[in-house]
């Protein structure tokens, strides 16, 4: 086993760790604010433990190469995704909105948070409508694309 694949598993129980130690904080906290952003760790921890799955498998050469899907199949994948940059671009103009508009720093701080998440996403959604549209891609743009936005090729 690498480095890399020994580090990999290491932090993933390390973010499983800290979900199993926060969940019953988050559960018992009253103050609504302090709840969400302890919920939203958990759920960042959790997201983390994904990733490190996808790339113990990058490491591990479980990923293929190319996108080896049929046309329709990628037709309708392409079609979702461009659907979801739609509404990843509404997102972010909203928010942006609802930022500019608010008068506690508190709530604007956590709207801040959620508009940089969605630019992530906005970001990764256009690198993988831009895979999808073609009829290969290299594996090193695959690479490029996860090691950028930490997303797991399909």
């Amino acid at each position: 086993m690498s480095n890399v694949i020994k580090h990999l598993k290491e932090q993933k129980d390390l973010e499983l760790s800290h979900i199993k130690t926060l969940t019953p904080e988050a559960e018992k906290t009253p103050h609504p604010l302090a709840k969400i952003i302890l919920e939203a760790i958990i759920h960042d921890s959790g997201k983390h433990a994904s990733i490190c799955d996808g790339l113990i498998a990058v490491n591990a050469g479980e990923v293929p190469v190319r996108l080896d899907i049929d046309m329709a199949s990628a037709i309708d994948l392409h079609q979702n995704i461009k659907q979801h940059i739609r509404v990843e671009t509404e997102m972010i103009k909203k928010l942006e909105i609802m930022i500019d508009e608010t008068k506690d720093d508190r709530v604007a701080d956590l709207m801040r948070y959620m508009l940089e998440d969605e630019r992530r996403h906005h970001a990764l959604l256009t690198g993988l409508s831009n895979l999808v549209d073609r009829d290969d891609a290299a594996y090193d743009e695959y690479m490029k694309l996860f090691q950028t936005f930490m997303i797991v090729p399909p």
